[in-house]
């Protein structure tokens, strides 16, 4: 109910009521009742419902895709950090690749699109980020983009290890350029399976 109060509150802003919202966390989906509280925010008049997720309940219950489907869930605001399960070792842990590519072939059979969310860090999968861009664009039946977020390095952390990681925009943009640059230029193909 306080959930739905804050859903309620948030409609209620002038001059203009918010015609989107994202369910995030922590971890929404460990919440048994988020098709629930989706089915209250579309029923309350937001157009588009994001839930941010790390993907490993849609990777393990493909019943649970369809079940957002059908509850009015727009897209899932899907943590993607790279191609190769030595990214995810460092970023998350533990090598969680597979569990992405079978949350991503979840979603596109039960119809629900997703954006691919990156936090990029300087020296672990910046050398991907073109890959991953490309990767999207085969994918376009369900990907409707990719969002990059700059890592964010807190807590206690020794000056030069931050700076090893630390990535901007301008970074970003750069990279961006150059693989694409270089990989035109030597007429290589990507570095990925195409999940179709």
């Amino acid at each position: 109910q306080q959930i739905f109060d804050m859903l309620e509150n948030l409609r209620q802003n002038k001059p203009v009521k918010p015609p989107a919202l994202q369910f995030s966390g922590g971890e929404p989906t460990i919440r048994k009742d988020l098709p629930e509280l989706i089915m209250k925010a579309k029923e309350l008049g937001f157009h588009h419902v994001e839930v941010n997720t790390n993907g490993l309940r849609l990777a393990k219950d493909p019943e649970f895709a369809k079940t957002l489907v059908d509850a009015g869930l727009s897209t899932i605001y899907l943590q993607f950090d790279g191609l190769t399960s030595d990214v995810y070792k460092f970023t998350r842990g533990a090598d969680l690749l597979d569990i992405k590519m079978k949350a991503i072939e979840n979603c596109r059979k039960a119809g629900l699109s997703l954006v691919l969310v990156v936090t990029l860090v300087k020296g672990v999968n910046d050398h991907q980020i073109g890959d991953i861009i490309r990767f999207a664009k085969d994918n376009f039946d369900i990907v409707r983009c990719v969002n990059v977020q700059p890592v964010s390095i807190c807590g206690r952390i020794a000056q030069n290890e931050r700076e090893k990681m630390r990535i901007t925009i301008p970074d970003f943009m750069g990279k961006v350029e150059e693989q694409e640059s270089s990989r035109k230029r030597s007429g290589r193909s990507s570095k990925y399976v195409d999940l179709r």
